[in-house]
């Protein structure tokens, strides 16, 4: 069996991660760092491929980003 000490922390933890969830979907946490968070990971990425059609797909993000929270990340030469 379960213990009640077990059920109760199991409880407060989803209680919290949906909590996080709802937050995040209504806008009250900040969801720019996590989309520099992205890009950068995305970055790495294609500093190791040197895939044009990642890069692409990371300039279309960069000007999103740019544009929605007003960073100043520069677009990648994909040429």
């Amino acid at each position: 069996m379960v213990s009640k000490a077990l059920k109760y922390s199991l409880a407060i933890v989803l209680s919290g991660v949906i909590a996080i969830v709802v937050l995040y979907n209504v806008g009250f946490v900040d969801k720019c760092p996590l989309k520099q968070i992205d890009i950068e990971g995305n970055l790495k990425k294609y500093d190791q491929t040197k895939d044009p059609e990642l890069c692409a797909q990371l300039n279309d993000k960069i000007s999103q980003f740019d544009d929605s929270c007003k960073g100043n990340l520069e677009i990648l030469d994909c040429g």
